[in-house]
């Protein structure tokens, strides 16, 4: 399906006609400037395809339903937010013109609107989250509050193989550039405790045999790191970047 981009259009009104005050001339002689795209990369969608959410990129035939039906693109009013572009864009390999939704892809919310609606099965929200995967490791996406997030849980979970609330809040904050006031730590701190939920400083808890099963959750999540580098280098360091 062809995507034409404004500035690729040229009008050429001629002559002016009114009718009572109303401008009826209409647009005469609109052409298209033609143009010879020779930067499109088609490894960016190899890259994409080997990875394990990726992989239905290729069933994606550009109907448009997962963009009609995606809540910040029609609900929220998100115009830029556009899943069937983001894919279109990843399947030619144009990453000049993707690399300008390199925050924006990070938007999606994981509604699944776009997943069930689509005729083709293709998972549209992990694909688009694959697209930003690629994009921030080949350097082309700043990292995202939503990926400083991601990070501190891990690596708060790591540490006793349960969620210490408390101190992944402050963590997160302490990345962010923030400090909540005393007042309202204090009081989501109680509101922790009377939950049962407050397990940080002396009352922090360990799952049993963490120590080996942690390790072992750590050598994974290095190998996967491993593997997404290593697939991004067979794919010749996409885009002239490097991770």
């Amino acid at each position: 399906m062809p995507i034409v981009e404004k500035s690729l259009v040229t009008v050429d009104r001629s002559e002016r006609l009114e009718i009572e005050g109303i401008d009826v001339s209409g647009d005469w002689n609109t052409f298209l400037r033609s143009r010879v795209q020779t930067d499109l990369d088609v490894r960016i969608v190899d890259w994409i395809r080997s990875q394990p959410q990726g992989d239905t990129i290729s069933r994606c035939w550009q109907c448009g339903t997962c963009t009609a039906g995606c809540c910040l693109h029609t609900d929220y009013g998100l115009s830029e937010f556009n899943p069937r572009y983001f894919i279109y864009l990843a399947q030619v390999g144009y990453e000049e013109e993707l690399r300008k939704y390199a925050t924006t892809i990070w938007r999606c919310v994981s509604c699944n609107k776009c997943v069930e609606r689509c005729p083709k099965g293709v998972k549209v929200e992990e694909v688009i989250h694959t697209i930003g995967s690629y994009l921030e490791f080949t350097g082309g996406a700043p990292e995202s509050p939503a990926d400083r997030f991601d990070r501190a849980y891990t690596e708060n979970l790591l540490r006793r193989g349960v969620l210490d609330e408390a101190s992944l809040f402050r963590t997160y904050e302490r990345m962010e550039g923030r400090t909540m006031p005393a007042g309202e730590m204090l009081k989501m701190g109680f509101q922790l405790f009377r939950s049962g939920r407050l397990r940080t400083g002396p009352l922090a808890h360990r799952t049993r045999g963490w120590r080996r099963f942690g390790n072992v959750l750590r050598e994974k999540l290095k190998e996967d790191e491993r593997c997404r580098r290593a697939s991004l280098s067979a794919a010749g360091g996409t885009g002239g970047h490097s991770p």
